[in-house]
């Protein structure tokens, strides 16, 4: 049991360490899109930060895993964008493949929502990575539809309903034989062995995901040839969709250019150099200046000796902590007043509440948003 528990805090402290630098590669992603780029570019980028932001969602899930996730909207994701997400990632590779690569989704089923986000995304991501893999030619459609309660074969209330999405290749198929065994770990199929490496673990893998999300995995042969790998999920009842699915706040990511400007002076806490030199190009760009301490004993004694209108604290530092520094700067004359707001990649290991008893008046997870920066600072200085 000790081994199992070591193992997974092994797990979340490297979930917890990936954040730093996916924080890093967002912020830096979208200070290149302050600047001037053709529709090709821009579109490229909007690639990259999908991409950051799904690998932050799975970060999250592995911090997360094993406990409950509160059922609220932010703990649900839109099937179709997933899907559409997903698809954008493996667009490039199919274009440089001469592939073609399509998605079709049913009107009726674009505002769907499912819990497990990332697992559908880990799912989708395997079964498009095959299929542009192991295909030399033709193309890959990836279809979302609605299923039927008699292609369910299972006994539906009225506000209970499946669907089913669907990843359809012309690669060469998979013989009869190896269908039985192909869902097992560390097996392979012929013509996979045959043409790129691999472990055998990520149709094994798929599957157990959409078990875990109570779904069915099948596979076809299509008359015209290929593969086509089909998931089949059940969704959240009708009334809770609709409570989810209303029209979500908006998220604040306006440019930066297009934000009024604010003279404010920063104090940064940071161990981490990178997340300094992101975080100095943010303020400036916001039109503020700065001040760098890589440790809460350096703060402490910059604050001694300069005025600041805000201190961005990062919270798991070595030495004296986030926390630690906080409570510090509050017992100081010239940090009574300081308004404070940290910067963390787990809130959960800490808690809201705690942060509110040391003083901190705004709370900012990573990837940081600068928008929400922006209005941090605002607030914090209001």
């Amino acid at each position: 049991m000790a081994n199992h528990d070591e193992d997974g805090a092994k797990i979340a402290l490297l979930a917890h360490d990936l954040r730093t630098p996916l924080a890093a590669m967002r912020l830096t992603a979208e200070m290149i899109g302050e600047g001037s780029l053709d529709v090709a570019q821009a579109e490229q980028l909007s690639v990259l930060i999908r991409s950051i932001d799904a690998l932050t969602q799975l970060t999250g899930d592995l911090l997360n895993a094993g406990e409950q996730v509160e059922d609220t909207l932010s703990s649900h994701y839109r099937i179709s964008e997933i899907m559409l997400e997903v698809t954008d990632l493996f667009r490039p590779v199919a274009e440089a493949r001469s592939l073609t690569l399509d998605v079709v989704c049913e009107e009726d089923v674009r505002g769907k929502m499912i819990r497990k986000g990332g697992s559908l995304r880990r799912v989708l991501t395997s079964l498009l990575d095959n299929a542009v893999k192991y295909t030399d030619a033709g193309g890959i459609i990836v279809e979302l539809s609605a299923m039927t309660p008699e292609e369910t074969s299972a006994s539906l209330g009225d506000d209970e309903y499946w669907v089913s999405l669907s990843i359809t290749d012309t690669g060469p198929g998979i013989d009869p034989d190896e269908r039985d065994r192909l869902f097992r770990p560390f097996v392979r199929g012929r013509h996979g062995k045959a043409s790129a490496p691999g472990t055998g673990l990520g149709l094994w893998g798929t599957a157990e995901l959409v078990r875990e999300m109570k779904g069915r995995l099948r596979l076809a042969q299509p008359k015209s040839g290929g593969s086509c790998f089909e998931v089949q999920i059940p969704l959240e009842t009708q009334d809770a969709i609709e409570r989810l699915t209303d029209p979500a706040p908006s998220s604040g990511t306006e440019p930066v250019a297009s934000r009024p400007g604010m003279t404010l002076h920063v104090l940064v806490v940071d161990d981490n150099e990178t997340n300094c030199r992101l975080l100095a190009a943010l303020l400036e760009s916001f039109g503020m200046s700065c001040d760098i301490a890589h440790s809460g004993e350096q703060a402490i004694g910059l604050v001694q000796k300069e005025i600041y209108d805000a201190a961005l604290l990062d919270l798991h530092m070595p030495g004296m902590s986030g926390l630690e520094t906080a409570e510090e700067l509050r017992n100081l004359e010239q940090g009574s007043e300081l308004p404070l707001i940290a910067v963390t990649a787990a809130l959960e290991s800490i808690g809201d509440q705690r942060l509110r008893q040391a003083g901190f008046q705004e709370v900012l997870t990573k990837p940081l948003s600068p928008a929400l920066l922006y209005k941090a600072l605002e607030h914090a200085n209001s």
